[in-house]
């Protein structure tokens, strides 16, 4: 009996640790807002993979903001750089993870915008729910930023990132094609702006 109940235990905490993988459709208005960046010249918009990668399609909307005064970082250069469906990052320097095979960069508008089109990326490593994208924010001090998603985020990592400003979380949402969407604000440190 004891065995049991310690069985029962074990579950109920793996299912309440474990994220919540629920994708809501986009509302009316986060429609509107993915056409406005769908709309952004093509120096803030960036296709990091091509229409036969495998892994399920996704559309990053990010607006980039000074940490300190919150106001619009415009003509920023960001760097993105991911791992495959796989999990794996393919680098073609085997010492930097950011020359990864799926990687690219652009510049955001006057309104700090930027619009990455390319797939989910897998787990990496060994762990599981630790999807996220690296981001190079030029001319910020740290360079280094990482979006998360909430859906393949587990407890102990919503956790680091509540305490990290390094460390963003995005609510992955579809499209009605299908497709992921997601609207985040990364507020990098010390930009000079």
């Amino acid at each position: 009996m004891k065995y049991i109940l310690f069985l029962i235990v074990i579950c109920f905490v793996c299912v309440s640790c474990s994220p919540d993988q629920t994708t809501h459709a986009i509302s009316y208005n986060e429609a509107s807002i993915l056409k406005e960046f769908q709309n952004l010249d093509s120096k803030s918009r960036l296709k990091i993979t091509d229409d036969n990668e495998p892994g399920e399609k996704l559309k990053l909307c990010i607006t980039v903001v000074a940490k300190e005064t919150k106001q619009p970082l415009a003509n920023q250069k960001i760097h993105f750089y991911q791992t495959s469906s796989d999990g794996e990052y393919e680098p073609k320097d085997p010492d930097d993870e950011s020359t990864a095979r799926l990687n690219g960069s652009a510049y955001t508008d006057s309104k700090g915008r930027v619009l990455v089109e390319t797939i989910l990326p897998g787990d990496y490593g060994s762990s599981p729910n630790n999807r996220h994208i690296h981001t190079t924010i030029f001319n910020a001090k740290p360079v280094g930023y990482d979006i998360h998603f909430k859906q393949y985020t587990g407890f102990m990592g919503k956790n680091f990132i509540k305490s990290s400003d390094q460390h963003f979380l995005a609510d992955l949402k579809r499209a009605k094609d299908r497709s992921l969407i997601t609207f985040v604000t990364l507020e990098p440190k010390n930009t000079g702006k």
